[in-house]
This record gives C-alpha cells, sequence and structure tokens, in this order.
C-alpha cells in the first residue's frame, strides 16, 4: 500500500468513527433524588403549589393518585400527612459498553514478485524474499547460459476489508436490538398498574393499593383512617351545646363500634350511642316516656325529643324561671328540666303556671307580704316560688338563710300573723307574731287583732286617765291568753271599777253633774 493509500484509509476510518460514535451516543442524563411535601393541617392544593412555584395542575399531573382516588375528590380535598410529589427522581442510565464498529479489522498488504531472465551464456541466479508484517516477495534468478528473472504482485482494497467488518458489526447490533425487542415484550406481557383500590378494615382503617391490568392487587400505596361517620356525628352533638366534656364521654361507645364494622354508617353510630348510659344519663327524661309508653301508660304527646330538641326545652324551662325572677336553686337544676319533660310539662304549662303564681302574689295580702319583707328580709321571687311549690321554696329558702324546715315554717306563719295584725291596724313585730306562733295561736290571731282593734281606743283612754301605761299588743295579748293577757284583764277591771266609782261619786254630790257630763267630759 502506498503512502497516499494508508492516509486515505486513516481518514476513511476516522471519519466512519466519528459518524457511527455521534449517533449512537445518548445525550448525558443527570440523576436527581424525588423532592416531596407532606401536607399539614390547614394546607390546600393551590397553596402548596404556589408555595413551591409551580401549579396545581402540574401537581395533579405528578400525583395521579390524588385524581383516581375518590377520596381526593379530584385534588379538591387533601389530607394530613399525605405525600405529594413536587419534584419525581431521575435515576441514572444504565452504563453501557461502546464498541468500536472498525474493532478487529486488520489491513493485509501482499506483494509478489517475479521477475525471470535468460540469457545464452546459461547463467540463472534466484533470489527470494518474503515479509511477514504485510508484504511478501519472491525473486528468482536463474543463470546458466540463458539469464532468467521472474517478479509477482497482489493488492487487497481496504474498503472492501472495512465494509465486511461494518457488516459483522451490523448483525451484532441487530442481534442486540432482538434480544432488546424480546426483553421489552416481556415486560410489556407483566402485569401493569392501572388504578387503585381502597380497602377498609375495622378501626376506621383504610389501605389504599394498587389495582394492576390482570386484576390484581398491587402494592400497598399508603394507609389512613376514616371516621367520616364518627365526625358527622359528633358534629350534629357539638351543635346542640351539650359541652366538649360530654361528648369526649361518648367516644368510648363509638371507638367500640369502629371495632366492630367495617366503614359503619351514621345510623350505627347514632344506634351505639342512643344506647350508651352516658347518653341515657343526660337524656333521662327519653327513657322514662319510652319506658311510660312501653307499659301501655303513655300520654297525649308523649315522644322522645331528639337530643336537639331536648337541650333547647332546657334552655327554655331555664329562660322562663330566670325572666320570673325566682330565687337560685328553685327548679333551674338539670334534674328539675328532666321531671318537666318526663312529666310531660310543656314550656307554655309552665310559663302559664309561673304567671298564675305572680298573679296571686299580686293579689295577696299586702300585710302578709310586707310582714315577710320587713321580718325575714324575703323577696317577691320567694313568694312567688313559695306559691308555685311551697315545699320545694321553703328548702330554698332554708339553704339560703340555714333555717330548718320547722323554722321555716314558723317564719311563714309568723309572717301572717304580722299581716293579720296590719290589716286590723294593729301594731307587731317580728317577736309578738313569733310568740303567738309558738303558742299554737295563730289560726286565733286575726280574731283576736280585729277584736284589740274595737277595744283599743277606750282602753288607752282609760289608761291615760289614770296614768297607766299600755302596750299596743295588751288587748291582743288578752284575747289570745297570751303571757300577761292576765294581768291585761285584771287591769282593766280595776281601771274600770274605778271609773265607775267616779261615775257615781259625782252623781251622788251634785244632782248636776248629768247636766255638766252633757257638756264637759270628765275625761
Amino acid at each position: 500500500m502506498s503512502a497516499a493509500d494508508a492516509a486515505n484509509w486513516a481518514r476513511t476510518v476516522g471519519a466512519f468513527r466519528e459518524t457511527y460514535n455521534a449517533a449512537s451516543t445518548p445525550a448525558p442524563v443527570v440523576p436527581k433524588a424525588e423532592v416531596s411535601y407532606r401536607v399539614k393541617p390547614g394546607d390546600t392544593l393551590s397553596q402548596i403549589a404556589k408555595a413551591n412555584n409551580t401549579t396545581v395542575k402540574e401537581l395533579l399531573a405528578i400525583n395521579p393518585a390524588l385524581t383516581s382516588n375518590p377520596k381526593y375528590n379530584d385534588g379538591r380535598t387533601i389530607f394530613s400527612n399525605t405525600k405529594i410529589v413536587l419534584e419525581p427522581a431521575v435515576k441514572a442510565p444504565k452504563t453501557t459498553t461502546s464498541f468500536d464498529p472498525l474493532s478487529g479489522m486488520t489491513a493485509t498488504s501482499t506483494a509478489t514478485s517475479t521477475e525471470t531472465s535468460t540469457d545464452t551464456a546459461t547463467d540463472t541466479a534466484t533470489s527470494t524474499a518474503t515479509s511477514t508484517a504485510t508484504s511478501t516477495a519472491t525473486s528468482t534468478a536463474t543463470s546458466t547460459a540463458t539469464n532468467t528473472s521472474t517478479s509477482t504482485s497482489t493488492f487487497i482494497d481496504p474498503v472492501t476489508v472495512a465494509t465486511a467488518s461494518v457488516s459483522e458489526q451490523l448483525l451484532a447490533l441487530q442481534a442486540q436490538i432482538a434480544a432488546m425487542q424480546t426483553a421489552a415484550a416481556a415486560e410489556a406481557a407483566k402485569p401493569k398498574v392501572v388504578g387503585q383500590k381502597s380497602v377498609r378494615k375495622t378501626g376506621g382503617v383504610v389501605e389504599v393499593y394498587q389495582t394492576m391490568s390482570d386484576g390484581t392487587q398491587g402494592s400497598l400505596i399508603e394507609s389512613y383512617k376514616d371516621f367520616g361517620a364518627r365526625d358527622s356525628v359528633m358534629k350534629m352533638f357539638e351543635n346542640t351545646g351539650l359541652g366538649q366534656a360530654y361528648i369526649d364521654s361518648l367516644m368510648e361507645t363509638i371507638d367500640k363500634v369502629y371495632e366492630d364494622n367495617i366503614a359503619p354508617t351514621d345510623a350505627q353510630v347514632l344506634n351505639s350511642i342512643y344506647n350508651s348510659g352516658a347518653y341515657k344519663t343526660r337524656f333521662a327524661a327519653n327513657e322514662a316516656i319510652k319506658k311510660r309508653m312501653a307499659d301501655g301508660k303513655g300520654r297525649p304527646g308523649d315522644r322522645l325529643l331528639t337530643p336537639y330538641e331536648y337541650i333547647q326545652t332546657e334552655k327554655a324551662y331555664e329562660e322562663i324561671l330566670k325572666e320570673a325572677g325566682l330565687p337560685t336553686g328553685f327548679y333551674d337544676q338539670q334534674e328539675d328540666f328532666t321531671n318537666f319533660i318526663a312529666m310531660g310539662v310543656s314550656t307554655a304549662e309552665l310559663t302559664d303556671r309561673v304567671n298564675i303564681a305572680r298573679n296571686a302574689l299580686n293579689n295577696a295580702d299586702q300585710g302578709i307580704k310586707t310582714a315577710l319583707q320587713d321580718f325575714y328580709g324575703l323577696s317577691n321571687s320567694d313568694l312567688t316560688a313559695y306559691l308555685l311549690d311551697k315545699d320545694r321554696a321553703m328548702n330554698v329558702i332554708d339553704s339560703r338563710f340555714k333555717y330548718t324546715t320547722e323554722e321555716a315554717k314558723k317564719m311563714y306563719t309568723s309572717a301572717e300573723i304580722g299581716g293579720a295584725a296590719l290589716r286590723a291596724g294593729q301594731m307587731s313585730d317580728k317577736a309578738f307574731a313569733e310568740e303567738i306562733y309558738a303558742a299554737g295561736k295563730a289560726g286565733q290571731a286575726e280574731s283576736a287583732f280585729q277584736t284589740a282593734a274595737t277595744q283599743q281606743r277606750d282602753y288607752k283612754r282609760l289608761m291615760g286617765l289614770y296614768g297607766e301605761t299600755s302596750s299596743e299588743q295588751d288587748l291582743a295579748r288578752e284575747e289570745l291568753a297570751l303571757a300577761g293577757g292576765t294581768d291585761v284583764t285584771i287591769k282593766k277591771k280595776k281601771l274600770a271599777s274605778q271609773e265607775r266609782a267616779k261615775f257615781q261619786q259625782k252623781s251622788a254630790i251634785d244632782t248636776a253633774s248629768l247636766g255638766r257630763r252633757s257638756k264637759t267630759a270628765d275625761v
């Protein structure tokens, strides 16, 4: 091969290798880790997208579960601790061994030269030379009488050799492609993820699995707890105003429902609550009504109240009694409201009862009311309560003033005695009224004060004539035979006797005394 041919061959091979490598070498890929975010309470998808310089559409595209899983409501509902992929991971490509399309190819050059020459002098010469690198030459010279020289040369085309090598490489490449296609077909035959499936378990547990193209269940995607029915029912009870402490007391009952059932309904949760001890205690009136109806003793209008109706009825009772100004502790406890509901006392009926008591108080003896207020500091609200329920009012008054029941009765009866005195125009104080009560003469007090009132004027005049002292209570004591009453009787008789004696003396001394008496009274 000449130097020019070798240079051409080198350029051809170099250009071929450069073109092959440029076509078969892929662009470099930089591996990158996945970037994700865990949802926190109060987060929305739009907030997460904005905070990470992306859009909701892009987040939905790289988080297909948000649209394929019904619980996410097409991405409009997300749950605390849900993983949101912000940037998917990029894996490093598998390394492959590149090959030289012209590898194993050799360049061979063979040259054979034979020269023959004959001379009449018969001189023969033979010369043979062989080169193993890329050239072989043989020279034979024979001279006898004659001179003979022979030379032979053969050239191999490098393009033909290169073409054969490329063909071999192409066959190898086709074999690789066929192997890759076989592997791809095998991969394609494997089941693919086509969706998601939620599996509910007891305890409110929800597990989300992949759904495969062959109908089998794939890998677990996520697991969470769903207490939808519980939360719905609890919201209803929160709106009744029962308070968090009572709602917390129901949780043990509800948790038991979730332990025994897969995805319990609102009805199942409610039924468990209605049968719980906490509910029966809080809404005891319903239990009384239910039993009454079961025993065939139902009353007109009997029905079980919903928790909301029950609470609202209690509040209405409380407002009615508060507006009436009744004392604290008088039918204002939950137990009282329970009894009202159990007995079928409507809010309208309670209002009527309170109004009747207030009207009765307005029409009651002012003397008794005044005595109660003056003697014991009782207000109109205390007296209204007394007219509504005497025994219950006494208990309330006892608790406030620290009276025993007997003392409370004495207090009210003494006030009635004081009222009787005021009606008769007589003066009475707490001590005198309680003295009459203690003597058991309360029932006679009204008559005694009325009688004393008719005699009071003459009695006071007579006491004044003879310089005797008197009390407003003297005549009442005498009528009721109380302590000092006998002394009043004796004193009256003595003074009356003196009055008669004086009258007789004047008549005897002066016959004209009657005339004088008609003009000027002796006393």
